[in-house]
């Protein structure tokens, strides 16, 4: 990996850089080695799979509660029709 690939790697992925910067050994690892950058990313991104998403979750919680509420708002209606019959 060359410095340019290091440089846009660490733009597209914030967190990485600030993960990076916590330890003083991984950047200069990767000052040193630029190709070492490649490797601490799939170990930081290995490490962050393994955390829960809670924004993601909140969203899809979201999303699935309204659909369900559409749901229900349309069996309501059809109940009312069925009792006016």
């Amino acid at each position: 990996m060359k410095r340019k690939e290091v440089k846009r790697l660490l733009k597209e992925h914030p967190e990485f850089e600030s993960w990076l910067m916590e330890d003083e050994t991984r950047v200069q690892s990767v000052r040193s080695n630029p190709g070492t950058a490649e490797e601490l990313f799939k170990r930081w991104n290995d490490r962050k799979k393994g955390r829960l998403d809670l924004d993601t979750i909140s969203q899809k919680t979201k999303r699935a509660s309204e659909m369900l509420n559409g749901v229900q708002n349309i069996m309501d209606m059809m109940a009312d029709y069925t009792k006016k019959m």
